[in-house]
Order: C-alpha cells, then structure tokens, then sequence
C-alpha cells in the first residue's frame, strides 16, 4: 500500500516545477508585451539633429537653379510659405521672419546668391539663417510626363550670424519623394495634389531635424 503511494509527492514536486517555470514564461512575455504596447502607446522619442533653433530670430532663404525656376516659378515661395508655416507650429519658440520679405529682397538683389549667406542674415538682423538649396524640385518622374511622383531635394544648411568665420552651424541632406511606393500613371493623380503632398512631408521631415517628435513602431506620427 505505501509503496504505490511513496512516489506521488514526487511527481507532485515535478509538476510544481514546471507549472513555475511555465508561469515566469508567461509573465516574462506579458511584461514585454505590456512594455511594446505601452511603448507604440507613447511613442519612442526621436532629438533633434541641431537644437539651435528653438527660440532664435530665424530667416528662411531658399535658393533654385534656373532649371528649376523655368518649369516652376514658385518653387521658392512654395517650399518658404510650407516650411515657415511646419516651423511655427512644431517650434512655437522660434521667431520666423516673414518669408515674402526674403523673397522681395531676393527679387530687388540682383547676384544675391553670391553674398555669404551670414551676411543676408546680419542685413535681415536675425542670428540664424536656414539656408535650402533646392537640386530638384518637380512633380512628374523624370522622362516620364506620363507618370507622377513629386520631388524635392535640397541641401540645407543653418548659419549662425553671431560666429565668427563662415558661421556655419549645421549641414545636411535631403531628398523627399511622394509617391515613395513609384511613379503614379497622371490619371491616378492629380499635379497640385502630388505637388502639395510632397511639399507637406519635405516641411515635416525637414522641421524634425530641428526638435523633439515620436516615432510609432511603423507609423511615425507626432
């Protein structure tokens, strides 16, 4: 009788133990699911790639090659007129110079994009100068005006007025396309709206560089 009974606390000792290990698996996994769910929740933080922005008085001068210019005339007043208006609302600190100002001393300036970029700064009175150096700006995939795909692509580049030398602070690239899945066919899209898209995220990813955003597994929002 007690020799069919001896071995049960045993196998009951047995079971225990997996039935501990079984659960520090489970709860293992919960607190990372818990810990990833909580993180797409909140968003994970992106810095800044240069903080120097945030509450300085900032001109935003953008230049295009006649190339540009002769298929789009407002390409420089588009990009100034978006980025300004991503800018205030992302940096409320910053203090932006109105753009139509730049653009009209541009338009009265002849040769001006020979002048060192922190001197138009100093004649504006600002101490930052983003300065955007538009390589292509288009709307229609390239030997193709039968498909659509919106380009912006520009060097920027911020300058410190206050510095001595050049003044140059930070510099960089960029190169936005909408569509980013592939040219569209032209009857799938229309040329404002694909232009207006493209415009929205070359502002967006452009203001990012300058503060704090959330990025959200892969969805990044603000």
């Amino acid at each position: 009788m007690n020799d069919k009974i001896g071995p049960w606390p045993h196998d009951l000792v047995r079971l225990g133990v997996l039935f501990i290990l079984a659960l520090g698996c489970l709860v293992t996994g919960g607190c990372t699911f818990l810990a990833m769910a909580g993180q797409q929740a909140v968003g994970v933080p992106v810095p800044p790639r240069y903080v120097g922005l945030k509450k300085q008085s900032v001109a935003i001068v953008v230049y295009a090659n006649q190339a540009i210019t002769f298929m789009y005339p407002q390409a420089a007043q588009e990009v100034s007129s978006f980025v300004s208006n991503e800018m205030q609302s992302k940096i409320p600190s910053i203090r932006l110079l109105p753009y139509a100002d730049v653009l009209a001393w541009q338009r009265h300036t002849p040769g001006w994009q020979a002048l060192p970029v922190k001197s138009i700064g100093r004649h504006f009175g600002v101490n930052r100068v983003l300065y955007l150096e538009l390589v292509h700006y288009r709307t229609h995939a390239p030997g193709a005006r039968h498909l659509m795909q919106g380009r912006i692509e520009a060097n920027i580049f911020v300058y410190n007025t206050r510095m001595p030398g050049s003044g140059l602070v930070f510099s960089t690239h960029l190169n936005t396309l909408f569509p980013q899945s592939g040219p569209e066919p032209v009857f799938d899209s229309d040329n404002n709206v694909v232009r207006m898209r493209t415009l929205e995220l070359f502002s967006r990813d452009l203001t990012r560089m300058f503060y704090t955003w959330r990025t959200y597994g892969n969805h990044p929002h603000e």
